[in-house]
């Protein structure tokens, strides 16, 4: 059986997923709220990178991870419809600047995911450390941006575990995306679950 990390960022995603797949907490001593059932080890980052990242890492040191998937919510930069969900084929971060070129190849990488064969909802991702209400904010081609995902994929490459991630469109990186978000939150989760039970 294949060990699957979940690794999500706010509580209202966490506890979708819990109720889809009868998750447990669990307790256990690391700085992170945890659910488990007998394949899925589920643990709740907080928002950002740096929160994910750490997160991820506390994920990997603590339980034998053989597939680690990042789930939650992203805002369209494209013409997406808000409601839908995607696997995520590639991830970059759009934030990133450095002037050294010996820096630059780690830094401006594009992260290659694992997506099912049977996937027809597949997109692009871009993350940053920003709430994104102006596409102009975004320098990126891709299809959508989140907070975590290149963060998550980052430490799963350096640990040589596949990632999935997969995004579900609250909003549409516009000035009502704060309001939008919590709107649209519980439609964007329902398809994100969806495609979870079809990665895992």
């Amino acid at each position: 059986m294949t060990n699957i990390g979940i690794v999500c960022a706010m509580s209202e995603e966490v506890g979708k997923i819990i109720t889809a797949f009868n998750l447990k907490k669990i307790e256990k001593n690391i700085g992170y709220t945890l659910y488990q059932n007998h394949q899925i080890t589920l643990i709740e980052s907080s928002i950002g990178k740096v929160a994910s990242t750490l997160a991820t890492t506390t994920l990997i040191a603590n339980y034998k991870i053989d597939q680690l998937i990042n789930i939650g919510l992203a805002g369209a930069l494209k013409n997406t419809p808000v409601g839908s969900a995607y696997f995520i084929s590639r991830v970059t971060q759009h934030d990133a600047f450095i002037p050294f070129e010996e820096y630059q190849q780690d830094m401006y990488q594009r992260i290659d995911c694992t997506v099912p064969a049977s996937a027809t909802n597949i997109a692009t991702l871009t993350t940053g450390d920003q709430f994104i209400d102006d596409t102009k904010q975004v320098n990126s081609d891709a299809d959508m941006v989140d907070m975590e995902g290149f963060a998550v994929a980052y430490v799963a490459n350096k640990h040589n575990i596949p990632i999935t991630l997969i995004k579900g469109i609250s909003d549409d990186a516009n000035s009502s995306s704060e309001a939008e978000l919590f709107t649209n939150l519980n439609a964007a989760m329902d398809q994100t679950i969806a495609l979870l039970k079809q990665a895992i």
